[in-house]
């Protein structure tokens, strides 16, 4: 199976990623989470080292919860990557993982 550098491949698009300082507070929250399986734990931790890695910014989203947040900030023009599909629908502008061989793409109401 082909692995997708997304970073990488946003950056081309001329994109700055940025991750929610609260969405990694989520990731380490499940992390420590006793029902979190092991395979999941172990997604977390290549997330952790991706964004390391790469030196991704980190930046506050403020709102009420972090899918509020992110949908407050998706109105706003940012571009949003999710798998959630309640923020999918909520956002204007999104950025689709499609698979493999489709890589990524765009996507703007």
């Amino acid at each position: 199976m082909k692995r997708i550098d997304f970073l990488e491949e946003l950056e081309s698009m001329g994109f700055k990623v940025k991750v929610p300082r609260e969405v990694l507070q989520e990731l380490k929250d499940l992390k420590r989470d006793n029902k979190t399986s092991r395979e999941v734990r172990a997604m977390i931790d290549i997330a952790f080292q991706l964004f390391d890695g790469k030196k991704v910014k980190k930046m506050k989203l403020g709102g009420r919860t972090v899918d509020h947040g992110l949908i407050e900030r998706g109105r706003e023009g940012f571009y949003i990557a999710t798998l959630d599909k309640g923020i999918k629908v909520k956002v204007p502008n999104r950025v689709v993982i499609s698979g493999a061989k489709s890589g990524v793409s765009v996507e703007r109401d």
